[in-house]
This record gives structure tokens, C-alpha cells and sequence, in this order.
């Protein structure tokens, strides 16, 4: 049972004539704007709270950068930071396609594109431990998952420089139109690979992105039929990727093309909308980019605004709120999307409206996600120190940077901490304070504000790793780790002239703090 469950069980019903979904402990909150109170107050718990969501965990100078301005400003320098990290070394890595090479030369070409994927993997672990006060690299993250791209499909590869190109268009427009991101990655070079694009020829349409497009990136299931999805997959006929020196570029390598003979020029129907037929002067690449795919992702957003709007804001729900599918707050999902839908498609309003919500800020959402492996092991980095290998651990908590499990991403939630997964997540914590030197403990100390008051020092570090307000009892116990039975006044004494205790013991009272359940929850 997790938290809200034990708090408060109750069900949610929505108006008449929508549908009803049983709901725990649904905070009785809206997207009106929050205001601090002394039962909620701006402080080091609610400031955090916003860094954990927006983040891959707050640092300890990041909670007090916007402990400094008010909570709107805030929301307001996250979503405004920009974040442009340097392309990893193997962005522009080219190799030939196996076609033509024996074994022995097909398993070199292989061996690079996994030499190229874990360099990719070692360079987006990286830019997550060192990115700024900014949403933008959660963002890349929840499109990482939402257009979920696989690295080895079968025994094909979407190779890592087509991979690193997707996740600079998730970043380019992570807080932009949600309508021209689905536009970018319809045409998107791994993308067209990894679901079939480039095998979509006249006579022969592969429907799998026209599905995707439905029922995954747009309206869910139930707002379209086969017939839909047939028609869109002939739309869609004639795009390829150049992914290898011996292959065609007509655009530069990495870049999608098209080819005007693999296209289905004759008419389609789609959403009731007509595409008409195409001569050979109108078959181009512009002229079918511009009227045809354009035209049908803005035929799609015209004709099922109220399906798109509610389903892509459910799924910003789950990520940056509650991931609990059962536990969705449909009356804040519905004022998302009536936010989404006025904005003509525009994220970065849904987003701001949310983060300065009562509703996001409630008691009951402090606490309530489970850290995913990516923000486990990241912020194990921004917080205390970087993991002797940041992506292997990853990997073994069953998170693979560029390679989900299927089309349809993580299924995160409860299969985050397993019981194979959770002493992997100990043993990692473990392993990063264990090798803190004194040196390096004692300037970790240093970095808290009135660091020499043990019942300041302990709140902030508290304040820091853990996602709630302490209790009393919780709170004397870990002083008491530090103090070892010594009156408080005397820290600051051990802290002068046994600067070796101190370390220890403040290397002790974290890896209790990581020992906590709620050390797991963000």
C-alpha cells in the first residue's frame, strides 16, 4: 500500500457523461495558484520538492538559489534556462550498413554501434549530473519515454548518431508546441527506422508509425480506426533515413529524404479529410512534406483536440505528479488539458499552471513518486558523489539510457524497486558515501547553512535527500549519530578539533538517511 493509499481511499467521480476512475487519496486541490502557509510553507521541504520533480534531483546550492526568489519566480527560472550541452564525440560516427559484408565484417560493424551507444549512454548520464536550474533536461526525459526509440529492435540497431539527434530535437523543443514536436519526429531519421518508416513503400505500407502516431504520441486508443491507420501509413509512404556511408544521402548523412517513386501518389481520405491525388510535378519532397505530413498531424489535431489534449496531459500528469495509473487526479487532468487546448498545444503553459499549483504543492504529493533509476543514480551524483559508473548502474536497475523495453517505454511506477532492484539501489548509496574522504566530507558539511548548529545541519541535510518534513523522533536519532551522546553544543567542538569524527560519523548519519524508505521517493 503506498502512502496516499494508507492516508485516504476514496473514489473520484467525474462529471456527468464522462467516465468514472477510482482515485487514492486525491488531494482536494486544483491548478488554482499556491500560497505558503505555516502548514505549507516555502521552505527547504517544498523547494526541493519542486527540484525533485523538474530536476534530476536538487543540489544543495540549487535549494537555496530559488529559496531566494518567491515560488512563482521560481517555476519561472525553470522553465525559462536553457540547457545546450556539447555533442557527445560520437554524434557524427559513420559506418557502412551490413549489407554485402561477411560475418566476421558484420560483427566489427556491430561492435562499433555498441561501442557508439555506450558512449552515448556515458554522455546524456553526464548531462543530467551536470545540467543547470532547468526543467528542460526532465523534459528531454519524459519524451525519451513518451516517443520511446529502442537501440536493438530484434537483431536490427537503430544506430546511436540517429539516437543522439532524437534526443536534441526532445531538448530543442521540449517546452514548445507539442503539434510540431509530433510533426519533428514523424520525420525523425531513428524513428524512421525504428518504426518501419523507411520500409513504408506504395503498394506495400508498413503501418507501425501510423499506429504509434494514434495510438502512443496523439489520441489513445479508441479515437480512430484501422481504416485511419491505413490511410495515414499511405501518407506516410516514401521517407528514408541516410544512416550509412554506402547508402544514399541526398540530404547529408543522418538526414531523412524522400523518394518520389516509393510514395503513394493517388488519394487518400483520412479523419474524413481529403488528400488529393499527386502528379509527378507536385511529388516532391517539399511540396509532400508541406501538404501531406504537415497536414496530417494538423488534421489530427484539428479533428480530436479533446482526446489529444487529455491524453498527452495525463501522461504529464503521471510523470511530473503521481505515476500511480490508478491514482490520476482527473479534475486537475481536465484543467491541463482545458489549458493545453487554449494554448493552442503550447506545453510550456500547462507546465508553469501546474508547478505554481496548490495542487502540486499539496501536502499529499510531497513524496509521492518513486525515483526512477535515472534520477536514483543521478542524483546520487548531484547530491553526495558521482557512482563509480554511472550507467552500469542504471542498466542493472533495469533503466538502459536509449533502449527501452518496447514502443510503449518504462512502465515505471512499482516496477522501479524490485526485489532484485532494491539492494542494487542500497549497495550503489553505499558505495558513493563509503568513499567520501574526510576532506571531501567535511566540505559537503560546509556547504549547509550554520553548518556548526547540528539541529540546523540535520534539517538541511534531511531537507536535501529526503522528500518530507522529518518527525522529532527521526530527526533526534540522526543528531544523535552525529553527537554520539554529546551534548549539541559540542559539534561545533568536533567539528574543529576532530575533523576525521566528524566526517565519519556524518558519513554514518547519510548512509542511514539512504537506508530510509522514503530515500526511494522523490
Amino acid at each position: 500500500m503506498d502512502r496516499r493509499d494508507f492516508l485516504f481511499r476514496h473514489l473520484h467521480v467525474r462529471p456527468p457523461g464522462k467516465e468514472t476512475h477510482a482515485v487514492s487519496a486525491r488531494p482536494s486541490t486544483g491548478l488554482e495558484p499556491w500560497t505558503p502557509s505555516p502548514s505549507e510553507p516555502w521552505d527547504a521541504v517544498r523547494a526541493g520538492h519542486l527540484l525533485r520533480r523538474t530536476t534530476f534531483l536538487p543540489r544543495q546550492e540549487d535549494i537555496e538559489a530559488i529559496l531566494a526568489l518567491s515560488p512563482s519566480g521560481a517555476v519561472d527560472l525553470l522553465m525559462t534556462t536553457d540547457t545546450s550541452p556539447a555533442p557527445p564525440g560520437m554524434a557524427d560516427n559513420v559506418t557502412e550498413s551490413l549489407e554485402g559484408l561477411d560475418v566476421t565484417y558484420q560483427n566489427i560493424v556491430r561492435a562499433q554501434w555498441r561501442r557508439d551507444h555506450a558512449a552515448l549512454q556515458r554522455w546524456y548520464a553526464d548531462v543530467m549530473v551536470a545540467a543547470p536550474l532547468s526543467i528542460r533536461e526532465k523534459m528531454v526525459g519524459f519524451y525519451s519515454d513518451l516517443f520511446a526509440t529502442e537501440f536493438v529492435v530484434d537483431l536490427d540497431y537503430t544506430i546511436a548518431p540517429l539516437l543522439y539527434r532524437q534526443n536534441v530535437t526532445f531538448r530543442e523543443r521540449a517546452l514548445g508546441s507539442y503539434r510540431d514536436m509530433v510533426t519533428a519526429i514523424t520525420l525523425d531519421g531513428a524513428m524512421l527506422v525504428y518504426l518501419g518508416g523507411n520500409l513504408n513503400v506504395k503498394g506495400r505500407p508498413n503501418e507501425n508509425y501510423a499506429r504509434e502516431l494514434l495510438e502512443l504520441f496523439t489520441t489513445g486508443l479508441g479515437h480512430y480506426t484501422e481504416g485511419d491507420i491505413k490511410e495515414a501509413a499511405r501518407i506516410l509512404t516514401g521517407w528514408k533515413v541516410a544512416q550509412f556511408s554506402d547508402q544514399a544521402a541526398p540530404n547529408g548523412i543522418f538526414n531523412p529524404y524522400f523518394i518520389p517513386n516509393d510514395h503513394d501518389t493517388d488519394a487518400k481520405q483520412f479523419f474524413g479529410t481529403s488528400f488529393p491525388a499527386r502528379d509527378t510535378d507536385s511529388n516532391t519532397e517539399f511540396l509532400v512534406r508541406r501538404d501531406e505530413i504537415s497536414r496530417l498531424v494538423e488534421t489530427i489535431f484539428e479533428k480530436r483536440p479533446d482526446a489529444i489534449a487529455q491524453f498527452i496531459c495525463e501522461k504529464l500528469y503521471r510523470f511530473f505528479v503521481y505515476s500511480n495509473p490508478t491514482g490520476n487526479d482527473y479534475g486537475v487532468i481536465d484543467q491541463m488539458a482545458e489549458l493545453f487546448r487554449d494554448n493552442d498545444f503550447e506545453i510550456a503553459p500547462v507546465l508553469s499552471a501546474l508547478f505554481k499549483s496548490a495542487h502540486f504543492f499539496d501536502n499529499l504529493n510531497l513524496g509521492a513518486q518513486i525515483k526512477t533509476p535515472a534520477e536514483y543514480t543521478a542524483g546520487l551524483a548531484r547530491q553526495i558523489a558521482e557512482p563509480e559508473n554511472m550507467v552500469a548502474t542504471m542498466n542493472e536497475l533495469e533503466m538502459v539510457l536509449f533502449d527501452p523495453p518496447n514502443v510503449s517505454g518504462w512502465t515505471g511506477y512499482h516496477d522501479w524497486i524490485t526485489t532484485n532492484t532494491y539492494p542494487i539501489r542500497s549497495e550503489a548509496a553505499a558505495e558513493v558515501i563509503n568513499g567520501l574522504s574526510d576532506n571531501r566530507t567535511i566540505t559537503i558539511i560546509e556547504s549547509f547553512p550554520e553548518y556548526d548548529d547540528v539541529h540546523v545541519l540535520v534539517a538541511g541535510v534531511a531537507a536535501l535527500l529526503l522528500p518530507r518534513p522529518m518527525s522529532d523522533g527521526r530527526k533526534n536519532g540522526l543528531e544523535g549519530i552525529l553527537l554520539q551522546g554529546s551534548p549539541d553544543y559540542e559539534w561545533p567542538n568536533i567539528l574543529q578539533d576532530s575533523p576525521a569524527t566528524a566526517a565519519l560519523r556524518f558519513r554514518d548519519m547519510v548512509q542511514r538517511i539512504s537506508e530510509l524508505p522514503d530515500f526511494q521517493l522523490c
